[in-house]
């Protein structure tokens, strides 16, 4: 089976900023119940941190894999102050120069949402736009992971040891 039409459907909308949305264990629980064994496999492996390409990736993984290498060089870069002018996907998108490094993490997450809601064109009851969704899942659980007061608790502990 390759079109998953009912698991789709019953897919709530997700939004970026949301808080309200399934947690990766439902979204893999439900997955599991509807998809084959070889498309829960791939679902499953699917990881927001995961940029190495693999020969067996699908079109829209190596697409979404590609992006997020590129990312990453380009924030090393941009952190070693080499070739600024060359970030063309920071340079273009956002500022990390501005902002609190939150904010700045927040940006790069609305940039890889932005980057996933493009891979999402032309899918609909694919395993792509499965593919897609679970990434999306995995960006609003780190965007809300975030907790100011054990940032600032871990923060205070590192400087303590560094002095």
């Amino acid at each position: 089976m390759d079109k998953y039409y009912y698991f789709v459907a019953q897919l709530p909308l997700l939004i970026f900023g949301q808080e309200c949305y399934a947690s990766k264990q439902h979204f893999l629980e439900q997955a599991k119940k509807w998809l084959s064994d070889k498309d829960f496999v791939i679902i499953s492996g699917v990881s927001l941190n995961d940029f190495y390409l693999r020969e067996d990736d699908n079109k829209v993984l190596s697409q979404y894999k590609n992006f997020e290498k590129s990312l990453k060089k380009e924030i090393e870069s941009f952190r070693k102050n080499e070739n600024r002018g060359e970030n063309y996907l920071l340079n273009s998108k956002l500022n990390l120069e501005e902002g609190t490094p939150l904010e700045i993490e927040k940006a790069l997450l609305r940039l890889r949402w932005k980057f996933i809601e493009f891979l999402e064109e032309g899918h609909f009851f694919d395993l792509e736009i499965l593919i897609v969704y679970f990434l999306k899942i995995q960006i609003l659980e780190k965007l809300f992971t975030f907790d100011r007061d054990k940032g600032t608790v871990i923060f205070d502990k590192l400087c303590e040891v560094a002095r």
